[in-house]
This record gives structure tokens, sequence and C-alpha cells, in this order.
């Protein structure tokens, strides 16, 4: 199983103009750093919490038909399937029609299930699937702690970004980031 970013956020939970605002910066000089600043932090965030915060597109790659007739999704939380792609001993793709899948959000992870009738032997090669992720479309579709939690680390980073060399950093987590991130993150026995 891999994955890779199809398509990226539209933009960031949070705008230039809070992120300023917060740190008390009036001038535009450092503005292209606080820019990737926010990105950095945004995708750390998402790692912490194990959620996507900004609508994206994310394939997942399998390579094999599960036994099962499942594939558990790895990315949270799922919107939708975009699309499902199977390859077959010859390696030619095969789009999937709706009918052949069903998404079910009600586990933990979601997981995509395969119809009865789906000829496994379309999937030979493996499977592609697209998924729409993310909590929301916009910033204020996002929970206040997580918005706060990417707060932290840009203040955080933009504050000690000289301290030790870019290759090291973070150089550390803010205080309270850790709080922040709890209820978030998946606990595994």
């Amino acid at each position: 199983m891999t994955l890779a970013l199809v398509t990226p956020p539209a933009h960031e939970p949070l705008g230039l103009d809070d992120i300023k605002l917060y740190l008390r910066i009036d001038h535009s000089e450092e503005d292209p750093l606080l820019v990737d600043t926010l990105k950095a932090a945004r995708t750390h965030v998402e790692q912490a919490s194990g959620h996507k915060l900004i609508t994206q597109v994310w394939r997942q790659y399998e390579t094999c038909f599960p036994a099962d007739r499942t594939v558990e999704l790895k990315l949270r939380p799922v919107q939708s399937i975009a699309a499902v792609t199977a390859f077959d001993a010859d390696g030619a793709p095969h789009v999937l029609a709706s009918d052949q899948t069903q998404l079910l959000r009600g586990a933990d992870p979601a997981v995509l299930e395969f119809a009865d009738d789906f000829d496994a032997g379309l999937a030979a090669n493996g499977l592609e699937i697209d998924l729409q992720v993310g909590i929301g479309d916009i910033g204020p579709d996002i929970d206040d702690s997580l918005k706060r939690a990417v707060l932290l680390l840009v203040a955080h980073w933009y504050e000690f970004r000289g301290a030790i060399p870019p290759s090291q950093q973070p150089v550390s987590l803010p205080a309270g980031f850790d709080n922040l991130m709890a209820p978030y993150r998946r606990l595994g026995l």
C-alpha cells in the first residue's frame, strides 16, 4: 500500500492575515516565510492528528485484490471515493462503476467494500483508489483546537527559526501542542 497526493488543499485552514495578527506582524517582508511555515504546520498537525484538515484528493495504491473483498482506507476522514481503477493481468486499467464498490464510513478507518459480483481477476495487478479526504473545504469547517495547534506551531517555528540548522528543524514542539492533538490520536493496544 502506497499513498500519493493527487490534488492538494485549495487553501490553508488559516489565512496569512490570521497568522500575522496572531504574531503581531504588520509588514509583508516575511509573508513567503509565513506561508511556507503555515503549510508545514498544517502538514505536521495532519500527521500528528491522523486527520487531513482541508479537502484534498489522495490516491491509495493496493498491489493485489484483497481476499476478503475489502480495503482499509489509510487516510481520515474520507469524504468520498472519487474513482477506483483495477488493473487486469495484462496491466490494462478498468475504472469501476459506482455500483461495484461501497464506502463504509462507520468503520474507523473507513473501508471500501467490493460487490460480491465483482470479478477479482480485473484487479490481478492491483488497485488505485482515489479518495477525497478532509474535515472540510474552508477554515471555519475545522475544529478550533486543530487551528490553534497550527497557530502554536507557526508561532513557535517562527520564533525559533534561527536557533538550529534547518536540517534539524523543528527545534521542538510548543507547550500545549500534545494536549490539543490528544483527542484526535488513535490509541493502540
